[in-house]
C-alpha cells in the first residue's frame, strides 16, 4: 500500500503543477498570436484566458493551502 500512496502522491504534484506549465504555455501562445496579428478581438481574448486561467490557479493553490494548514493544526 505504500507503493500506491508514493504514486497517488507523485501524481498529484505533476498534474498540479502541469496545469500551471499548461497555462502559462497558452497564454504565452495567445500573446504571441495577438502580437503577429493585433486586433482588440484578439487582445480581449487574450485577456481573458489569462486572467481567467489565473484564478482558477490561484484558487487551486488557496484551497491546497488551506488544507495543507488545516492538518498542521
Amino acid at each position: 500500500m505504500d507503493v500506491i500512496a508514493a504514486v497517488r502522491l507523485a501524481l498529484s504534484i505533476v498534474m498540479g503543477r502541469l496545469l500551471v506549465i499548461l497555462s502559462l504555455g497558452l497564454s504565452f501562445f495567445l500573446a504571441c498570436w495577438v502580437m503577429h496579428d493585433p486586433g482588440w478581438e484578439r487582445l480581449v481574448t487574450m485577456a481573458f484566458f489569462s486572467i481567467f486561467s489565473y484564478l482558477v490557479i490561484n484558487v487551486k493553490e488557496r484551497i491546497k493551502n488551506d488544507q495543507g494548514s488545516q492538518a498542521s493544526e
